[in-house]
C-alpha cells in the first residue's frame, strides 16, 4: 500500500472523523458520539443552557446538529460562546483506555513497520482520543506543523476542545455574539485540568473549535485555523497516499473534499461506502478504494489453513 518516499517527507496523510473515534474501542468514560448523537448527551448534561434553548431549536437539534446549530447561531448567537466552553468540557475527558483503541493499535504497527515518521494525522474531531494514544506510546504532539525529533503532527482541522486564542482575552462576564471576530494565535494543553480551568473560569472567549454547522465558521483565532487547513491542503496535493477514516462528505466542507478530490494520492476510504462512492465517482479522477473488504478479506484469509501460491498486498 505504501510505495517508498523521502524519509523525511509526511507523505502518508490520515484523516479522521467521528466514525473514527466512536468505533475506536477502549475509550473511557463512554463511547465518543456521533454526530446525530451529540445533542441529546449536551442537552442531558447541560439542562439550563443545552437544554434550556428554545423548544423548536432544540428540536432540530435532535433530527439535524448542524442545522440545530445554524439556528442558534442566527437566533441566538450570543449563547454560543458558553455552548461552546461546556461543549470542549465535555469532549476533554475522553481517554484511551490501557493502549486498547484502534488508534493505539494503528500508532504501533505504524511504528512497527517504519512508517510513522512519514504520517502526518489529521482530524476533524473535537476530542483528543488520537493525541492521548499517541501520549501512551511515549510520542510527542506537533499541533501546528510537522514536528522535530518524536513528535508526531497531528492537525486539527477544525480547532480541538483544548485549543484556545493566545495573545487576546477577553475576562469573565464579557459577552459577544457572532459578528464579534477575535483574532490571534494558538495554544494547546493537554492536561485536562487546564482546559477545564480555562472554560469554566479563565475567559469569556469560546475554545478554537469551528461550530458544528455548514461551512464551520470559527469567531476566535480564525486565521491561525484557515492557514493550517491551506497547508493541510498543501500535504494533501503532495502525498502519495491519503486514508480517510470515519469521515462523511458534507456540503459546505470544501476545504477538506476539494483537496482530497484533486490530490494525485492513492484515497483509501473506511466508512459508508454508498455514500463515500456517490462522492468520488463525480468528484475524483485518481485512484480510490475502500479499504473495510481488504481488511476484512485479510482477516479471513488469516483464519485459513496455508494454502499453495502467494496473495500479493495492495500497492
Amino acid at each position: 500500500m505504501f510505495k517508498m518516499a523521502n524519509p523525511n517527507s509526511k507523505d502518508i496523510v490520515f484523516l479522521f472523523g467521528a466514525g473514527a473515534s466512536y468505533g475506536a474501542g477502549g475509550v473511557l468514560p463512554e463511547q465518543p458520539p456521533l454526530g446525530c448523537q451529540l445533542y441529546s448527551i449536551l442537552e442531558r448534561i447541560y439542562p439550563g443552557s443545552w437544554g434550556g434553548l428554545p423548544v423548536e431549536i432544540r428540536e432540530v437539534f435532535k433530527s439535524d446538529f448542524e442545522h440545530g446549530m445554524q439556528l442558534v447561531h442566527d437566533r441566538v448567537g450570543g449563547a454560543i460562546p458558553s455552548l461552546m466552553r461546556e461543549m470542549a468540557v465535555y469532549f476533554v475527558q475522553f481517554r484511551p483506555h490501557d493502549r486498547a483503541t484502534l488508534y493505539c493499535r494503528l500508532i504501533e504497527d505504524l511504528h512497527k513497520n517504519g512508517l510513522l515518521e512519514r504520517v502526518l494525522f489529521s482530524t476533524l474531531n473535537y476530542e483528543c482520543l488520537l493525541e492521548f494514544s499517541l501520549l501512551h506510546h511515549g510520542h510527542g504532539i506537533a499541533y501546528f506543523d510537522e514536528g522535530t525529533g518524536n513528535q508526531v503532527p497531528v492537525w486539527k482541522l477544525h480547532g480541538s476542545c483544548n485549543i484556545f486564542s493566545h495573545g487576546v482575552q477577553a475576562g469573565p462576564g464579557i459577552a459577544y455574539g457572532t459578528g464579534v471576530v477575535w483574532e490571534g494565535g494558538i495554544e494547546a494543553f493537554l492536561d485536562s485540568n487546564l482546559v477545564i480551568q480555562r472554560c469554566l473560569v479563565e475567559t469569556a472567549l469560546a475554545p478554537v473549535m469551528c461550530l458544528y454547522m455548514h461551512g464551520k465558521p470559527l469567531s476566535v483565532s480564525p486565521a491561525a485555523i484557515h492557514g493550517q487547513q491551506k497547508a493541510w491542503a498543501e500535504r494533501v496535493d503532495a502525498a502519495s497516499v491519503v486514508v480517510s477514516i470515519g469521515v462523511r462528505p458534507l456540503t459546505g466542507d470544501d476545504h477538506i473534499w476539494k483537496p482530497l478530490a484533486s490530490t494525485s494520492a492513492q484515497l483509501y476510504f473506511i466508512g459508508d461506502s454508498t455514500v463515500l462512492d456517490q462522492w468520488s465517482k463525480p468528484n475524483r479522477t485518481g485512484a480510490t478504494e475502500h479499504l473495510l473488504p481488504l481488511i476484512t478479506k485479510r482477516r479471513f484469509q488469516d483464519t485459513q489453513p496455508a494454502q499453495t501460491g502467494t496473495v500479493e498486498a495492495p500497492r
